[in-house]
């Protein structure tokens, strides 16, 4: 072996001995070339466990013989500044290949010791396989972004923590009628209708610094004029550490529905219009029912009694001088006047029921019910009616009021079972769509439902007066006391089998 042979190993022994003990150590990759030849003097245990190589197969290769991408011209580009002192450090990107023919990307830094002996570069290599992947899986998330923000419905925009456009959606610019670049910075803001701009900014800058989502309803103004209404919503972006670094939002055209709310303003105000006359008229109406109610008592009771009186007279006093059709025609005057005098009490009594004021209190339907019947058995000790009423129905309302409408339907399953060998009248309750409806059921004569439109009105009847006794003013009073209560009532029934009664009191929920 020549001398400057044996001088070069004996220094390139030197720096392996020098630099050996760190590099064995180390289990990042780091290499020492040679400056001439670019043969490894020595690398790091982590880049022969990286590469799968030992340091005397490393020993063997060049520092281009691991960068399959780069060729020696261009490997010999990259180290030219660094050689000529031009450059401290040189950083690239490339791939390294392993023993097995493996690849993985890796950041190159390089620089050029000249006081070594022999001269060497250092690179130290930096794994890059995550940062690659991390940077793809933004890459594609970022596309997945852009393909979503092209096709959405709605206008996307995002700002930086200024407020400053820096992209919008084809919708987005659709709605604003504005090219992108004309959205940009602040040009965004153009499109804010005039009376809207201040408003939104205000909310935008509150929204900002309470650090809430943003949230707003305000019209935008294209170029050409129209103008469409839109709900605007937007939320930070913020950076790994928390810090606040845009906002990204979305423009939804409510135009349609803006539209529809102003309809129904209008049918509103004209429903509350139409509301306030009928209250008028209805006010109306029971001012003239209540004069009509107060001519009725004193009016017309003073000639009822005359017209009863005189017939009772004649009938006693001149029966003889009449005979039998004469006193046939008396009773039944006087039969009349009975008659037109407990009109006249009903007729009162449902001007009391519209005008007098609610006394609302618990009450305790089941006695009211049992109560009606005992009165019932009282008047008629002769008859024999089987009646179940249900235990414990118990409401809130008009104790009155409510025994009113016991007394009515009670009575009238009462007389409409006259007729039967086995009379039966239940009173109950049961539950239909969580809520408690109340019933009373008779198998008395029924009656035709094609006429039930009429069962509620005044002097209706669905029966005929001789077959049996009524005014027709009992159901009319029922539904106005339940109306009242903010209930409804209704019946259900059958020719000669018998009718139920319903009816619901507001409020009266299952609990």
């Amino acid at each position: 072996m020549k001398s400057d042979q044996i001088e070069e190993t004996q220094a390139s022994d030197a720096l392996r001995k020098r630099w050996g003990r760190i590099l064995e150590n180390s289990f990042d990759e780091i290499y020492l070339f040679a400056a001439d030849n670019l043969h490894f003097l020595h690398v790091s245990r982590g880049a022969l466990q990286n590469l799968g190589y030992t340091m005397r197969e490393m020993r063997q290769l060049t520092a281009i013989d691991i960068k399959p991408e780069i060729n020696a011209t261009e490997f010999a580009a990259l180290l030219e500044p660094l050689r000529d002192g031009r450059q401290e450090r040189v950083v690239f990107e490339t791939f390294h290949q392993r023993k097995d023919g493996s690849r993985y990307p890796v950041e190159v830094r390089l620089q050029f010791a000249a006081e070594e002996s022999p001269p060497v570069f250092i690179a130290i290599i930096l794994d890059i396989t995550e940062r690659q992947q991390a940077e793809q899986t933004v890459l594609e998330s970022e596309q997945r972004y852009q393909a979503l923000a092209r096709i959405a419905p709605v206008g996307i925009f995002r700002t930086d923590v200024g407020g400053n456009c820096i992209y919008v959606n084809e919708r987005w610019c659709q709605i604003a009628g504005m090219h992108p670049e004309q959205a940009l910075g602040e040009g965004w803001s153009a499109a804010l209708h005039p009376e809207d701009r201040e408003r939104v900014f205000n909310e935008w800058h509150q929204a900002a610094k309470m650090q809430v989502p943003f949230y707003t309803e305000c019209r935008f103004q294209r170029p050409d004029g129209t103008v469409s209404w839109l709900l605007s919503r937007a939320t930070a972006e913020q950076d790994i550490k928390g810090d606040v670094i845009g906002y990204v939002g979305t423009i939804t055209d409510i135009s349609k529905q803006k539209k529809i709310e102003d309809e129904l303003r209008i049918h509103r105000d004209h429903l509350e219009e139409l509301v306030s006359k009928r209250t008028h008229a209805m006010e109306a109406a029971n001012r003239e029912l209540e004069a009509f109610a107060y001519s009725v008592s004193h009016d017309l009771r003073a000639p009822l009694r005359a017209i009863d009186g005189f017939s009772h007279a004649l009938e006693e006093d001149c029966a003889d001088a009449v005979g039998d059709l004469g006193r046939d025609y008396l009773r039944r005057v006087r039969a009349a006047s009975q008659r037109m005098g407990c009109l006249i009490d009903e007729i009162l009594q449902l001007a009391r029921m519209t005008k007098s004021d609610m006394q609302w209190s618990d009450v305790d339907m089941s006695k009211l019910a049992n109560e009606a019947v005992d009165r019932l058995r009282e008047a008629e000790t002769g008859r024999r009616v089987d009646v179940q009423v249900a235990p414990d129905m118990l409401v809130t309302g008009d104790k009155t009021l409510l025994g009113v409408v016991l007394d009515n339907l009670i009575g009238n399953a009462w007389k409409y079972t006259g007729e039967k060998d086995h009379a039966c009248i239940e009173i109950g309750v049961l539950e239909q769509d969580e809520e408690l409806v109340y019933f009373v059921k008779d198998n008395g004569a029924g009656f035709d439902m094609s006429y039930a439109g009429k069962l509620f009105g005044i002097f209706q009847r669905m029966h005929k007066a001789d077959e049996f006794e009524g005014t027709g003013i009992g159901l009319a009073t029922v539904q106005r006391i339940v109306l009242r209560h903010n209930g409804r009532v209704w019946a259900e029934a059958e020719a000669g089998k018998g009718a139920t009664f319903f009816f619901t009191l507001g409020g009266q929920n299952r609990s």
